[in-house]
């Protein structure tokens, strides 16, 4: 469960997280906002199941931020906490059926169950819906994409330079739900492969129409989508809102993102399989449409090609290409062996597409610089692997012998599929070995944590020093270490509290803040959660022990 705390009152903050960080028996991820536009910026980042909010709160209060909420992330339930009954608060949200209002002096037992009770109705929704869902896929036959004639003559470059309204009106005529004379944003979505095998087309095309269903259901009414199968594991989409006047990309873009991460998850619910996209932030024409579709399959068919359950955001990822020294493709090589040595997979295979491209154009296989080219990938592999001691286990895959001889490849593209499946088979080797990047992120991230235990250590922080955005860095965790990054940290500075207990004379205040707390009733409080004593009685009793050990 991800909960947000939003309350600008730094001790009912403290309070309200602790509770739920130590008392709670929901396994919970917890963040923290002081203002209702820091609890926006967060809600841009991470899709959140329930936010407990207070009402007043300088700015924008708490019925304004529900509002937002709504409109954004209609599934995220709100419970508003308040320090006094208010008539005309009441009055404002009294009739939204997903809500729920309490007092701030009600119970603690009281405000977890109201939280959990509405994460409980959000959870049964969800299953409603797979439920819906599975019962509709069995008596339903595949449905067949109006408007993808059209689609297609958009991405042939057939629409350009022809009459805006013409094409608006044809749009409307198939079915299609967009302006197509209107700021369009764009992505792609492919289905991933499972377990190396190609699906056939129908059961591809029935795996993508669930997709499309399920990220149109998981937008917002003011958002227009239309999404179209536009060959094989591949399916375009188009959104805009509903209104045209005063279009706001950035808000547009984040919500998208937001329901396609949402999708990703249900899908995987649904006991189906997984998929990834490609979307673009800048707004486009419907002309610039065949350009960005080529764009977006190029980096989904390269270096991300086996990835799965990801999203990724075409300009970020064209801004690090661009950071890539320019000149011939020979002067990228030195920095593929770079990418190769930290397991920088995506970036590896990045620049082994451009070298690659250069490769192909060298015509005749004899051409003096493809040969270049050629060997100089192939002596970097072949150092790499025996560095590595990878050779034995790399025989039975692949030969190795043809990294050396170029004469055994009947073409450059036969060349070139080579070393590409050489790559791939070496960064498997590595991923197998535990040796990846993820793994690598996620020890960062734990010496990070032993590091600066009485600094900032939220998601948000962690997730910048991992690379990773906050809701993957948070399932990542739990999938390898077997337990939430909050309690990871919370056993770390308790660990740390203990020794400093244990064998200094710092004040407990003092203790307190080395271990990240606030307060000194934050710190006892989670202190004696753990040992059933507050951190003076366990000082005492750990000195009376030692000195009748001594």
């Amino acid at each position: 469960m991800n909960l947000l705390i939003v309350d600008d009152e730094i001790e009912i903050l403290t309070w309200l997280e602790e509770m739920f960080c130590y008392n709670f028996d929901v396994e919970t991820d917890v963040y923290t906002a002081s203002s209702a536009y820091k609890a926006l910026e967060l809600l841009d980042q991470i899709n959140f199941d329930v936010v407990l909010t207070d009402i007043k709160m300088p700015g924008m209060n708490g019925i304004a931020l529900f509002h937002k909420i709504k409109s954004n992330w209609p599934k995220c339930k709100t419970v508003f906490l308040t320090g006094y009954p208010n008539f005309d608060d009441m009055y404002q949200i009294v009739n939204h059926k997903d809500i729920r209002y309490l007092l701030k002096s009600e119970d603690d037992a009281v405000i977890m169950h109201t939280v959990k009770e509405a994460y409980e109705e959000l959870q049964s929704e969800i299953a409603q819906e797979v439920l819906q869902e599975k019962l509709q896929y069995d008596v339903k036959k595949f449905r067949l994409w109006e408007g993808r004639e059209f689609i297609e003559n958009v991405l042939k470059g057939e629409m350009i330079g022809k009459d805006k309204g013409e094409i608006a009106k044809q749009a409307r005529e198939v079915g299609i739900p967009i302006d197509m004379d209107g700021e369009l944003l764009v992505f792609l979505t492919r289905i991933d492969v499972k377990d190396g095998l190609i699906d056939r087309k129908a059961e591809t095309y029935a795996l993508l129409d669930k997709v499309n269903q399920l990220i149109e259901r998981n937008l917002p009414e003011d958002i227009r989508l239309y999404m179209c199968v536009v060959e094989g594991r591949w399916s375009l989409g188009i959104v805009q809102q509903r209104s045209m006047e005063g279009q706001d990309i950035t808000r547009l873009f984040a919500v998208v993102r937001g329901a396609i991460e949402y999708s990703q998850m249900f899908f995987e619910k649904l006991g189906e399989r997984s998929f990834s996209v490609a979307i673009e932030s800048t707004a486009i024409g419907h002309q610039e449409i065949p350009l960005f579709y080529t764009r977006m399959k190029q980096i989904m068919a390269g270096g991300l090609g086996r990835d799965k359950n990801m999203i990724a955001h075409v300009e970020t990822i064209e801004a690090l290409r661009r950071q890539i020294p320019s000149g011939k493709a020979m002067a990228k090589i030195p920095l593929m062996k770079t990418y190769l040595e930290l397991n920088r997979r995506q970036d590896y295979f990045e620049l082994m597409d451009e070298v690659g491209t250069e490769l192909l154009k060298s015509g005749d296989r004899h051409d003096s610089y493809g040969k270049e080219l050629y060997y100089s990938i192939s002596v970097l592999l072949l150092q790499f692997i025996n560095e590595n001691k990878l050779d034995e286990r790399l025989a039975y895959l692949v030969g190795l012998n043809n990294l050396t001889n170029l004469d055994e490849h009947s073409s450059w593209n036969e060349a070139f599929q080579y070393l590409y499946d050489v790559s791939i088979e070496v960064f498997a080797l590595l991923e197998n070995r535990g040796n990846n990047l993820s793994g690598r992120a996620l020890k960062r991230i734990s010496e990070y944590i032993e590091q600066n235990l009485g600094e900032d250590l939220s998601l948000t922080r962690l997730a910048d020093v991992g690379g990773f955005n906050a809701s993957y860095l948070s399932r990542l965790f739990s999938q390898v270490y077997n337990q939430t990054i909050t309690d990871y940290i919370y056993q770390k500075r308790m660990k740390y509290a203990e020794d400093l207990l244990k064998n200094t004379n710092l004040k407990i205040q003092e203790i307190a803040e080395k271990t990240g707390y606030l307060s000194y009733h934050s710190f006892a409080r989670a202190f004696r959660n753990l040992h059933g004593a507050s951190p003076a009685e366990y000082r005492e009793t750990s000195r009376k022990r030692a000195t009748q050990n001594w």
